[in-house]
């Protein structure tokens, strides 16, 4: 027999011999492979989602404010300079862009005539200058723009940048601390400092008010001095001023000035000078102070507390040293400050510079 024909028949004898074996582990893995294998593609993924919209994406509603460029970075300037710039603005909404306002943060920095209204789609601008004279080093401006934008009713603009300035002083203006004795005297600071190459020379050092003596020392010659100023007393009660000056040898900067201010309490003050209500009529009750302030010492004694307001009570606390006494004022609900004659919180002291106190009462709008 060939060999081909005895391998066919005895590969034939093995199948029948292993047939019961064969379907036996077929009927065992058929289920296994069902469920190891694939679905259909079209069954697995059944129908396609629906489309979600986003809400980045979806139209403006009403008008829509857009800056192109919110911070505007001047770089560096020589101090004095006058510095202008336009903002961009667009209307990205599909109603009527009103800008109503335009509010710089300080007197440095003003808005000139802006685009008060943008159609749907339209650009304008919001020119805004700044004044560097009163400043040196890094500094940073703000303004805020006023709009009927309902998402964003208030944008915030930045001008920001570095002002350079040859002469370098510490504070333009000294404040000193409120002066409880007019018969003290204090003493403040200020660093200048020269920022260029070159000796610096500083000379007629002059002062416009008696009361406030400044006294010049050079603490590295041609580069950097200490400027002291001393208040001289006696003060009367209030606010005092001084300007202080000098001349430079930098042409740049040929003169500097600083501004010395002093507060000198008074031997009695009261405080707040009105007690001011944002409605005529409460609708809550409401509770109110007022202090009295020893500022001198001794034995101050305050009298005759009265108020012509109806319904409104008052309870008196003094603190232990005899520095300080606190009213307060109870104002019932259905209080009306605008009822009646001119309202008032009064009385009395001990202290001659100050016998009688009298505080009024309104609302907002009335004077």
């Amino acid at each position: 027999m060939p060999q081909g024909s005895f391998t066919l028949l005895c590969l034939s004898r093995a199948i029948r011999t292993r047939l019961p074996m064969f379907r036996r582990v077929y009927l065992l893995l058929c289920p296994l492979l069902l469920v190891a294998l694939p679905a259909p593609a079209s069954a697995a993924a059944g129908p396609p989602p629906r489309p979600v919209a986003s809400v980045a994406n979806r139209p403006p509603t009403g008008p829509q404010l857009v800056v192109s460029n919110r911070i505007f970075d001047f770089g560096t300037v020589q101090k004095g300079a006058s510095l202008r710039h336009d903002f961009i603005i667009h209307n990205r909404g599909d109603a009527p862009l009103e800008i109503s306002e335009v509010r710089p943060a300080c007197g440095c920095t003003t808005a000139g005539e802006w685009t008060r209204t943008l159609a749907p789609g339209a650009s304008g601008s919001i020119p805004v200058k700044f004044d560097s004279a009163q400043f040196s080093g890094p500094i940073t401006k703000t303004v805020t723009v006023i709009s009927n934008d309902p998402a964003t009713p208030e944008t915030v603009l930045e001008i920001k940048g570095i002002v350079r300035s040859p002469v370098m002083v510490s504070h333009p203006v000294i404040i000193f601390p409120a002066l409880t004795d007019p018969t003290l005297s204090a003493t403040r600071s200020v660093t200048i400092r020269h920022e260029v190459e070159g000796a610096l020379k500083l000379s007629d050092l002059t002062c416009d008010k008696p009361n406030f003596k400044p006294v010049l020392k050079e603490i590295v010659p041609g580069k950097e001095f200490e400027l002291q100023v001393t208040t001289v007393p006696p003060f009367e009660s209030g606010t005092h001023t001084a300007r202080i000056a000098l001349k430079t040898s930098n042409a740049e900067m040929p003169t500097i000035a600083v501004q010395a201010v002093v507060t000198v309490l008074p031997a009695v003050q009261i405080a707040p000078t009105e007690l001011m209500f944002p409605v005529a009529k409460l609708a809550t009750p409401e509770k109110r102070y007022v202090v009295v302030l020893n500022h001198r010492g001794g034995d101050l004694q305050i009298s005759d507390l009265e108020t012509n307001a109806r319904g409104v009570e008052f309870a008196v606390q003094r603190n232990p040293d005899g520095r300080q006494f606190t009213i307060a004022l109870n104002f019932p609900a259905g209080f009306d400050a605008a009822a009646g004659d001119k309202l008032y919180f009064r009385g009395r002291t001990n202290h001659p510079g100050t016998p009688t106190f009298s505080v009024p009462i309104v609302f907002a709008g009335q004077r």
